[in-house]
């Protein structure tokens, strides 16, 4: 898989529902089999660092929590981190990290469920733009957008 197309797959398992990703992460785990947890999903603080817009130099926004675990797989370490308390969403983030690097054939049979979810989100922040659109105004006018 490219680039683009594994930075897609990882947005669409942190936005995806809870559902979903708990099947994805289910059937990767039979595909996986023998998957250990080396470190529970537990929460933790970092450092979140954004790019300044106009000077394009790194800087420190503040902490923020995230929910981080560790797994281990035929020989190797996956971890999963995910920004908020969510250990379920953690976990399965390592689990994708192992399928996608030992497993590659079983994340392309779940392409059809993923191309659902990705659907449904888009239809959900269509709607919620919608909705965020009625509250917008012109500023010079004070009149609705």
């Amino acid at each position: 898989m490219h680039k683009k197309c594994l930075q897609d797959l990882n947005s669409l398992w942190i936005e995806a529902s809870l559902e979903a990703v708990e099947k994805w992460a289910s059937y990767l785990l039979k595909a996986l089999g023998n998957v250990e947890v080396l470190v529970q999903p537990r929460p933790a603080l970092v450092m979140m660092q954004v790019q300044d817009s106009v000077e394009k130099e790194a800087f420190c926004v503040g902490e923020v929590l995230i929910t981080e675990c560790q797994i281990l797989c035929q020989g190797q370490r996956f971890w999963g981190r995910v920004v908020g308390n969510q250990p379920l969403r953690a976990l399965s983030l390592a689990i994708f990290a192992a399928a996608r690097s030992l497993k590659p054939e079983a994340i392309r049979s779940l392409e059809g469920s993923f191309r659902h979810e990705s659907q449904r989100i888009k239809e959900r922040k269509d709607q919620e733009k919608r909705a965020l659109g009625t509250t917008k105004v012109q500023f010079e006018t004070m009149t609705p957008t």
